[in-house]
C-alpha cells in the first residue's frame, strides 16, 4: 500500500505499530531524500492481501502523529521504453 502525507520525522517502527493494530505487517519502507529525512510518503505491505483491504478500509485518512494520512493501494510500474539512438539495441519482441 502507499501511504502519503506522512510527517517527516515518522520512523518505520511507529508506522509498522501503527498498521499492525488491523494486523501483521510485512514490511515497511519510508522514501527518503539524500539526506535522509522522509519525503512523507511511505509503501506498507501486510502479511496478506485481505489484511492489505483492511488496512485500506481502517486507515485511509485517519490520524498519524498529527497528520491525516492517504493510504491507497500501490500499483507495479509499467516498464520503461527505451527511445533514441539505442533503442534498436534493446528492442525486445
Amino acid at each position: 500500500m502507499l501511504i502519503g502525507n506522512l510527517p517527516l520525522d515518522a520512523s518505520e517502527k511507529e508506522l509498522s505499530d501503527f498498521f499492525s493494530t488491523v494486523g501483521k505487517v510485512s514490511e515497511v519502507k519510508i522514501l527518503k531524500d539524500k539526506e535522509g529525512r522522509g519525503r512523507g510518503f511511505a509503501f506498507v505491505t501486510m502479511a496478506d492481501q485481505k489484511l492489505n483491504r483492511e488496512a485500506l478500509v481502517a486507515l485511509d485518512n485517519s490520524e498519524f502523529k498529527g497528520r491525516i494520512i492517504s493510504v491507497s493501494l500501490a500499483k507495479k510500474a509499467p516498464p520503461q521504453k527505451v527511445n533514441g539512438f539505442f533503442a534498436n539495441l534493446f528492442r525486445t519482441v
